[in-house]
């Protein structure tokens, strides 16, 4: 696969367990990029979990925590995929939608992603959650990813369909 270097860094947004840190580790690797998760880069960071830092700070100062990273990484490396939540945080959105990289949605039937995350501990937002509230949570940040996404990209189909269709998107002359 050979790709436009202009065109980076790429950041992936969608909701918990779309896919995001996995077609983005896979895609950098397939074409030598470089590729970080941005909650896993925070909590490197912050030498605490996800939900460490809910529970001793809050959602908010977790919000603020974000942006900072984000702004960290988006200067080291090729291929970012941010947290679900990225979207909840007014500065977080503006700032995505003032930047000048793609962003590509990953999204998934909700049934899927809610099978996918609902046992993770690693996930406040949704952890101990019942179907009904975590499905609330993810039509309320739809609007928000497809707001700010350049595309929108289904990891509910075939994984190699699903990085096929990444790198046409990025090796596109036309999208700017």
């Amino acid at each position: 696969m050979l790709m436009i270097k202009s065109n980076l860094p790429i950041i992936l947004i969608g909701f918990m367990g779309s896919g995001k840190t996995t077609i983005g580790q896979e895609f950098a690797q397939l074409n030598d990029l470089t590729f970080v998760d941005l909650d896993r880069y925070i909590v490197e960071t912050m030498n605490l979990s996800i939900p460490e830092i809910f529970e001793r700070y809050g959602e908010k100062e977790f919000r603020k925590i974000e942006l900072k990273s984000l702004k960290e990484v988006i200067k080291k490396y090729d291929i970012i995929a941010t947290g679900g939540g990225i979207v909840e945080s007014e500065r977080s959105l503006n700032y995505l939608n003032s930047i000048n990289h793609p962003i590509i949605w990953i999204d998934a039937p909700f049934d899927t992603l809610y099978t996918r995350i609902k046992n993770d501990k690693n996930r406040p937002n949704a952890f101990g959650q019942n179907y009904n509230t975590v499905k609330n949570l993810y039509f309320k940040r739809y609007s928000r990813y497809n707001e700010i996404a350049f595309i929108k990209l289904s990891s509910n189909i075939p994984f190699d369909r699903t990085l096929n269709e990444l790198n046409q998107f990025i090796n596109a002359d036309d999208q700017y």
